[in-house]
């Protein structure tokens, strides 16, 4: 029996959800589904040794944050929740040997942790102009007067699936607690029962303080003493520690005058002055140019002399999205750009004059190295898999590896490109069928492809029907295990999924983003059709029974499709999806899109203009919190559906607690037993019949 016998199994499947290597350690997030079915219970997985360690057992879970310098292991725990928005305000500390410990609480959400050179810096919560001590003042009368309003009096107002204020993010410095309760037995698990609750903490109090409502007007007592630290102007975004914990990286926003477009630039500063330092001034925040470069702020090198500096070209019309990664040099202030043609993802310094870098390439991410020294980058992982999660201990990488038919697990690289599998942390998921390539040629002449999951059994005598999985972004490419629009349950039913990677993905160089990102519904448009028609001449696929299905950019691009293909596909599914691309301009959290989208992309490619030309059923699937393709864009291709469209026979699958994905684990089994249910009765002929949990 296998994860994809059935939709409960699948959505039961423990996962491996991140790996953190620092300071000497390699830590594992496990999550877990929870004996009610309604969540993951994710728990921290020491693998440095030879064998995996658990360090957390609590049912509520834990979520790291850091691995300090010491070993030791900063994290939030479930079991501090009292029913709010998930928000973490409590840090705890477990050390190397002993117990751990709340070490800070906090009125606002902890929402980083870094720490180097005896520090920790953190961003917290609090109410603008305010000492921690009145923040916890105004949150205890906001609460007890049961006030929930916001005042902006700027842009943005939310993000993704959070709004933004009235607490906003702040930048604290802290000496770095002491270290005690060493036992020579080794490090102790923090769990509900035995190691854990010998130190107090089984309640969640850890002796920070009472929750009473006295107490609850005060700043919580703590074990560590914050310091503020002033910022440039601007939304706070990310900060980095330097190695010996004096300076910080830092990440401001900022809105541009008279518009929604938000620049991020980076500064550096000194933290016990206080003086900060231009690193990469975005230069519309100046005002003085029209160029929309911005800047985010990367990691230090070891020793601190050097640190790595993201840029974006900004997105406008006329000029396609662009992604960099250039090096900083303290001392001279000089910026290199690394001369490297793919987006870059993830970055880990390997010394003073080389890093480590993940990319996405042809439908893989692989992992590079590069060297500052003779100005080369050269591939280290020449395969089929993903490489995420990296981080370097002892000169050697490890990381999560993974691939479209196969979820993450940890693995140590060595630097000639040998692959080693550390612990399974999980169960071995057996993938059925076989995984394929496509390639076809796109109307400019430019090669495409296409990873193409085939069921068991798929051949001439018993060619599969065919779904195709368009990726969202439009900036994003099929590279990488899923578990949100995972292919292998429709495989496991005898489906065939192909997933495209037209223009505008990435992984595939400059060239390919530029092809269409000007024309969203052009080239990626015709590129998916031609590998669809590549993926349909083979003898073991259908070309009489298709579907397709996407969200987000996808649902975009079903939406397009819908309008454009008359009954080429069976049926559609559109998830999250752009409607009509004028109201998105206005209405998504992301304000800089507008100047994108407006006016060509809605003149000539807002799907809404080619309502009346749908003649298939449609599935639409949205949650309620998605603020970056807000629900507004399903209400009214629902109302077009059902007013002017051709077809009939449509759905609408509606989440009033999701956001931009379906993330609850038992939302995510209805979204697939909805999604399959659909496919079958359109594609395959098979009766419709309802999900038993939606009645």
């Amino acid at each position: 029996m296998t994860m994809f016998d059935s939709m409960e199994s699948f959505i039961a499947q423990p996962r491996v959800t991140s790996l953190v290597t620092k300071h000497g350690r390699t830590v594992a997030t496990v999550a877990r589904l929870s004996k009610k079915k309604d969540k993951y219970v994710s728990t921290l997985v020491d693998i440095t040794g030879a064998a995996p360690r658990t360090l957390t057992r609590s049912a509520k879970g834990e979520g790291l944050m850091e691995i300090g310098e010491r070993g030791e292991i900063y994290f939030t725990s479930g079991r501090d929740d009292d029913g709010g928005e998930g928000e973490s305000n409590a840090l705890w500390m477990l050390p190397p040997a002993g117990e751990a410990r709340v070490v800070l609480r906090t009125p606002g959400e902890i929402a980083s942790v870094s720490a180097e050179g005896g520090k920790l810096l953190l961003t917290v919560a609090v109410f603008p102009g305010r000492s921690l001590e009145e923040d916890a003042q105004l949150v205890a009368k906001r609460k007890e007067r049961g006030v929930s309003a916001i005042l902006h009096e700027g842009f943005p107002v939310r993000f993704w699936d959070h709004d933004l204020g009235p607490a906003y993010p702040q930048l604290f410095i802290a000496d770095a607690p002491q270290l005690e309760d060493f036992s020579p037995e080794g490090p102790a698990a923090f769990g509900e029962a035995g190691a854990g609750d010998s130190a107090g903490h089984g309640d969640g109090s850890g002796g920070a303080g009472n929750d009473t409502a006295e107490g609850a007007a005060k700043l919580p007592a703590s074990e560590l003493t914050l310091r503020p630290v002033a910022t440039p102007p601007g939304r706070l975004q990310d900060a980095r520690l330097s190695p010996d914990g004096a300076r910080a990286l830092v990440t401001i926003g900022k809105t541009v005058k008279d518009s929604t477009e938000e620049v991020s630039s980076v500064w550096e500063i000194e933290l016990a002055p206080g003086e900060a330092r231009e690193v990469a001034i975005a230069p519309r925040e100046r005002e003085d140019a029209p160029n929309h470069l911005s800047y985010s702020g990367g990691c230090y090198s070891p020793d601190g002399t050097k640190a790595i500096v993201f840029a974006e070209s900004g997105n406008v019309d006329g000029q396609p999205l662009q992604f960099w990664a250039q090096v900083w040099d303290r001392a001279s202030g000089e910026h290199t750009r690394v001369n490297f043609d793919d987006w870059p993802s993830d970055i880990a310094w390997l010394g003073e004059s080389s890093f480590v870098l993940g990319a996405p390439r042809r439908g893989r991410q692989s992992l590079y190295v590069v060297d500052l020294a003779g100005d080369s980058v050269s591939l280290l992982t020449e395969d089929d898999f993903a490489y995420t999660n990296m981080g370097v201990r002892d000169g050697a990488i490890y990381a999560l590896r993974s691939a479209i038919n196969r979820p993450p697990s940890p693995v140590h690289v060595a630097l000639d490109g040998t692959v080693t599998e550390l612990a399974q942390l999980t169960p071995v998921v057996e993938a059925p069928g076989r995984l394929d390539e496509v390639t076809a040629r796109g109307e400019d002449g430019t090669q495409v492809r296409a990873w193409l999951w085939l069921p068991e059994g798929a051949g001439a005598a018993e060619p599969a029907p065919l779904l195709v999985f368009v990726h969202g972004g439009p900036w994003g490419t099929w590279n990488d295990w899923t578990w949100r629009w995972n292919p292998g349950p429709f495989v496991a039913k005898g489906y065939a999924v192909l997933l495209p990677d037209p223009a505008i993905s990435t992984g595939y160089g400059q060239h390919m983003i530029d092809r269409g990102n000007d024309a969203i519904g052009d080239a990626p448009y015709t590129d998916i059709l031609a590998l669809v028609g590549a993926a349909e001449a083979r003898a073991d696929v259908s070309g009489k029974r298709t579907a397709l299905l996407g969200g987000s950019y996808g649902g975009y691009m079903a939406n397009w499709m819908a309008g454009h293909t008359g009954t080429r596909f069976s049926c559609i599914v559109s998830h999250a999806s752009l409607w009509n691309v004028g109201q998105m301009a206005g209405t998504t959290d992301n304000g800089g899109w507008y100047e994108w989208m407006m006016p060509s992309q809605e003149a000539i490619y807002s799907p809404h203009r080619f309502a009346d030309q749908i003649e298939v059923p449609m599935l639409i699937i949205h949650g309620d919190r998605d603020y970056r393709v807000p629900i507004s864009q399903s209400h009214a291709l629902w109302q077009a559906l059902n007013r002017v469209a051709k077809a009939r026979g449509h759905k609408f699958l509606y989440f009033p607690d999701e956001n931009h994905w379906v993330l609850k684990p038992s939302n995510s089994l209805v979204w697939y037993q909805t999604v399959m249910a659909f496919v079958d009765e359109h594609v395959l002929g098979k009766d419709w019949h309802t999900p038993e949990l939606l009645g």
